[in-house]
């Protein structure tokens, strides 16, 4: 039998196959160091220069030809494999829905929360720039240039521009509503904020606050600002008003006068908090006080102003509530946590 007859018979034969394995053990046979056409390549030494021509150019043909042949019959094979595991993956629509789809995160979720309610009650809800001057975040804020909080060891400053940084604090937010919307003004504002603490269990470089401003030419006093901490505690922990009962003790901040801490009362129940005024304990929730005259100078506002404002940390509140222990928690990619905590933000 000649070497062309076997080339047909050879290209034949791979036509019928259908598995890439069969494919590769018949090329072997066909072109392997003991193949067939190796077999014919090896007889050109005998011959002389013109039968050596005639016969290699013979040759090298029918090697092209088993060549496409095998490429042609290897992409028909993939293809057919192809075709079965998508015939075999084919969804069926009349199978129950996977009702598993993603959920907001449990910050995510009080925020909208938040946001949502203050909205329903006329405040404005604003944000700032995360990347600040001095000016919005201390300056305007009567915080002076000795304070320690204006060290590099406390905030994050950006390199090549010495008067520029993340901002501490949402209060920044607050001058810049008041410079360009003016007085009366309600308002809050919950957005990231950056101080250079080491990472653990309670503290964090990056972390969220809620701020509220209510501003007016109006009197405004003390016992307003009581009441919209009430309302605020009262609605973060989902508990009626009449529940809250909260404690202002003295404290300085540089853009408040007064300045207090604010601390409610609350319980313990199976290791869980619950705000009480009947409780024994006292939970301190953040700092609060009347808007200090300086700031209302710093914003252009002219004439006799009055005002409070509040600011907590939201990872804090949220931390009380459901009782999380570690504040790593909030960005930790353990999925079993971001489960039980969305599981319970979206019931």
């Amino acid at each position: 039998m000649g070497i062309e007859t076997e080339a047909r018979n050879f290209i034949s034969e791979i036509e019928k196959l259908h598995t890439i394995q069969d494919i590769d053990v018949a090329k072997s046979k066909f072109l392997g160091k003991s193949g067939i056409l190796t077999q014919e390549f090896k007889k050109l030494s005998a011959l002389n220069s013109e039968e050596k021509i005639s016969f290699g150019k013979k040759l090298n043909s029918i090697k092209n030809q088993i060549e496409e042949a095998i490429n042609n019959q290897v992409k028909f094979v993939k293809k057919l494999e192809l075709d079965e595991k998508l015939q075999a993956e084919n969804v069926d629509i009349t199978l129950p829905v996977n009702n598993e789809f993603g959920s907001l995160h449990i910050l995510s979720y009080e925020i909208k929360r938040i946001k949502d309610e203050y909205k329903a009650n006329g405040f404005l809800i604003l944000d700032g720039p995360e990347v600040e001057t001095e000016f919005f975040n201390f300056d305007a804020l009567n915080i002076p240039k000795y304070h320690p909080a204006r060290q590099s060891q406390d905030t994050f400053y950006i390199e090549g521009f010495p008067e520029t940084l993340l901002r501490t604090q949402t209060s920044c937010v607050q001058i810049r509503a008041m410079q360009e919307k003016g007085l009366p003004l309600r308002m809050i504002s919950i957005g990231k904020t950056y101080r250079n603490d080491q990472l653990d269990s309670t503290h964090s470089p990056m972390f969220h606050q809620i701020e509220g401003l209510v501003v007016d030419y109006n009197p405004i006093n003390i016992g307003n600002l009581k009441d919209a901490l009430n309302r605020i505690v009262a609605f973060v922990f989902e508990v009626d008003s009449d529940s809250v009962l909260l404690r202002f003790r003295p404290s300085f901040f540089p853009f408040t006068e007064p300045g207090m801490e604010v601390d409610c009362c609350y319980s313990k129940e199976n290791g869980n908090i619950k705000i009480n005024k009947n409780g024994n304990k006292w939970l301190e929730l953040g700092g609060a006080g009347m808007v200090h005259p300086n700031v209302f100078k710093a914003c252009g506002i002219d004439g006799e102003a009055y005002g409070f404002a509040f600011g907590f940390g939201l990872e804090r509140l949220v931390m009380l509530k459901y009782g999380i222990n570690d504040i790593r928690s909030f960005y930790d990619t353990d999925m079993r946590i971001l489960k039980h905590y969305s599981s319970i933000s979206n019931n």
